[in-house]
């Protein structure tokens, strides 16, 4: 027989092998999952700036086209009008009917100041003039706001002091790169896309922006609305350039080089880079939450596709918010995972199960053999020697030779016995034994038993006495009920054998609606751990038959089936003077009676 540790340990390792294949897919899986879940979130991520680029600089192109549109004129106090009629339609002369800045008017939002650079360097801003002209026009200023006005043009007098204004607007705009971009090897072929789209969209962006600073916009190109009313939607003139934002410190200004009379001036406005910030990025708010603006002093990156169009400004993405950019963290493979992990555990949990079936059934069956053998060893060894004693004419007395018929009969008996057992469980494993119940009297059942089970009881010395009231019925299969009624008091021959009170009792007694046919005798009973095992098959091996009593262990698993296979059950209770007691509980009648209990 195979040994069960060996048994053991090659499952073991078969199980060890499978659960570290799971494993090793399970972390292949996860990585892949992990890497997808993460080109996602990136590529959403990225989506979501270039929307936000594009949100952006749609919102600044407004603000830059406006101030595109304001001519060239508006940036002195007050200009000559031309093309002017008096009251009978003439003209009138170049110089008599002047015209006031429509810049006199209040700053527009994200405006601090206008502002122009003549050619001497001179800085000038047409909203500081002198209060009576602003009177004149109807454009009177608090004197809080005048002096705030007059404060800032002193301040970018320092700020434009130190700065060649017109080398910074002379630059030509970036040219973003045509070509394809320089990756990493490591790279993925979805960032190699990513940087490709980022290229052209700010490719598409930067030629939008250079509309706008052109004046090719719809019609909220005009200045200020009803303070520009005057100013027409115009196209860039040829003695103008196009508007450009830079930086002069972190101060935002948006300038141009314009030509007046021959001379070339530098006009713009400064920006409030602070409010514009703050405007902007709440513009952003629901698409990047943690986004940022950042300024980009000098010449920005080639092709970096975080910049805008409109102004020199990069935009810094932030963290990544909790769960993503929404459902491109969901991922199934947990779910998954968790679903083919239990079933890997519950089949490796089946395996097992069945694994310590099987050999506990080989380690009964095994022992099972081993009774058996000893069990027949035991009788054919006295059939043998005392039919050879017989048969040789070697027993002349007449009463030796009728003990060893005697001895022969009783060990036929016993062979008898086991294998009507042996057969009996059979039969009941393989389900042909089904049982035939019928309504018998339990005084009149046992008393057709009776002297076969005194006949047991005396071959080891013992008495049976039955005490069983008659008129109590019940619905039972009688010759089931014989061959367990004959294990039990078989049990109590041989275990009660060395107890002084040699009696064997077969007794009647009733307990919630049930009929108990109990067997009890007077020997030393039956420990704990012995009980614990009592009713499995072919539980005692030859060692403990050796030390006990002949056997191979069926007896009772074989009572406990066939009083199962018709409706009934036994059961094994403790008794507090001593000694061993089985009842075989039966299914009344339905109008049976107990009389004399």
């Amino acid at each position: 027989m195979i040994r069960s540790w060996r048994i053991w340990i090659a499952v073991s390792a078969c199980l060890c092998l499978a659960l570290a294949g799971v494993v090793a897919l399970s972390a292949f899986a996860l990585r892949l999952d992990r890497a997808d879940r993460q080109a996602r979130e990136s590529a959403a991520r990225e989506e979501n700036a270039r929307l936000a680029l594009w949100r952006l600089d749609s919102d600044l192109l407004p603000l830059v086209a406006r101030e595109s549109a304001v001519a060239p004129e508006a940036y002195r106090p007050v200009s000559a009008a031309r093309g002017v009629l008096d009251s009978k339609l003439r003209p009138m002369p170049e110089g008599e009917a002047l015209l006031a800045s429509p810049l006199l008017a209040p700053l527009p939002e994200h405006v601090l100041l206008h502002f122009q650079v003549a050619p001497d360097g001179t800085v000038s801003s047409p909203q500081v003039v002198e209060p009576g002209l602003r009177e004149s026009v109807g454009a009177t200023l608090p004197a809080s706001e005048q002096a705030a006005l007059e404060a800032r043009l002193g301040k970018l007098r320092g700020l434009l002091g130190g700065t060649d204004l017109r080398r910074a607007l002379s630059e030509p705009p970036p040219r973003v790169r045509r070509h394809e971009p320089k990756v990493r090897y490591e790279s993925t072929l979805a960032e190699i896309s990513q940087v490709a789209k980022n290229v052209s969209e700010f490719s598409a962006r930067s030629r939008s922006a250079s509309q706008a600073l052109r004046g090719v916009s719809s019609s909220n190109s005009n200045s200020y609305e009803d303070n520009l009313q005057r100013a027409p939607v115009r196209r860039q003139r040829e003695d103008e350039t196009a508007m450009k934002a830079l930086w002069v410190g972190d101060t935002l200004l948006l300038g141009r080089r314009v030509w007046l009379d021959g001379r070339e001036y530098i006009q713009g406005c400064w920006l409030d880079w602070p409010a514009l910030r703050t405007w902007l990025v709440g513009q952003i708010v629901d698409l990047l939450p943690s986004a940022m603006l950042e300024p980009v002093a000098g010449r920005p990156t080639h092709g970096d596709g975080r910049m805008l169009a409109a102004l020199p400004v990069r935009l810094v993405l932030g963290q990544v918010p909790e769960g993503g950019y929404g459902a491109a963290s969901i991922s199934s493979l947990p779910v998954v995972l968790t679903v083919a992990w239990s079933g890997v555990l519950l089949a490796g949990a089946a395996v097992v199960a069945l694994l310590v079936g099987v050999v506990a059934l080989s380690e009964r069956r095994g022992a099972f053999v081993s009774a058996v053998t000893h069990e027949l060893r035991t009788p054919l060894t006295t059939f043998r020697m005392y039919t050879e004693m017989l048969a040789a004419g070697m027993v002349p007395d007449e009463a030796r030779r009728q003990e060893y018929f005697d001895i022969l009969h009783r060990e036929a008996e016993r062979l008898s016995h086991l294998v009507e057992n042996v057969l009996a469980y059979a039969r009941i494993e393989r389900g042909r034994a089904p049982a035939r119940l019928e309504p018998v009297d339990v005084r009149s059942m046992v008393g057709r038993m009776e002297e076969r089970l005194a006949q047991r009881a005396a071959q080891a010395d013992m008495e049976l006495c039955v005490d069983v009231p008659a008129g109590v019925a019940v619905l039972t299969d009688p010759s089931a009920v014989e061959q367990v009624l004959f294990n039990l008091v078989d049990n109590a021959s041989k275990y009660a054998a060395p107890a002084v009170d040699r009696r064997i009792h077969v007794e009647v007694e009733r307990r919630r609606g049930r009929v108990g046919l109990a067997v009890r005798d007077h020997g030393p009973g039956v420990d704990a751990v012995t009980a614990r095992r009592l009713f499995e098959p072919f539980s005692k091996s030859v060692q403990t038959a050796a030390k006990t009593a002949p056997g191979v262990g069926l007896g009772l698993a074989l009572c406990r089936r066939l009083a199962r296979s018709m409706k009934a059950d036994l059961r094994h209770e403790r008794v507090a003077e001593g000694g061993a007691r089985f009842v075989l509980w039966l299914p009344p009648r339905a109008k049976s009676t107990l009389r004399g209990f």
